[in-house]
């Protein structure tokens, strides 16, 4: 059994001073190829630009949701009526539009709005006054 002993105990020893050389060998190439890599990064970064730079004043961009809700002061069957009315609004100061109604009434709007509330609120008071009692609120879908 002494035999046996001493020639394991060889090749073990061997085997160990062998691979751990070869761990040495695989970690060196590694780290000189990391340094070039790193020299070469270094040498390809561009200089400090040193000019002072104009700051521009950044403007939040908003989205235009499109008007959903409009006043409608009055409806007709004629379009011409409709048309005169229209022209008549816009000359006054306000963005009149036409829409045809599926019952072939043509409405007529003078205010329009995104915002559901506010659209309510501006019905509350156009009907506070005796000339726009009869306004209502057209519900765009």
């Amino acid at each position: 059994m002494r035999k046996y002993i001493t020639p394991v105990f060889i090749v073990s020893l061997l085997l160990s001073v062998g691979l751990s050389a070869c761990k040495d060998e695989a970690k060196n190439p590694v780290k000189e190829e990391l340094s070039k890599k790193e020299i070469a990064k270094e040498s390809t970064k561009p200089e400090a630009i040193t000019e002072p730079v104009s700051k521009k004043k950044l403007e939040p961009v908003v989205e235009q949701v499109p008007n959903k809700y409009f006043l409608i002061t009055a409806s007709f069957q004629n379009i011409d009526n409709a048309e005169r009315l229209q022209d008549k609004l816009s000359k006054e100061g306000y963005s009149s539009e036409v829409f045809d109604a599926s019952n072939g009434f043509h409405r007529v709007s003078y205010k329009a709005f995104s915002d559901r509330a506010i659209a309510f609120q501006e019905l509350k008071v156009a009907r506070a006054s005796e000339e726009s009692k009869d306004n209502w609120l057209y519900i765009k879908r």
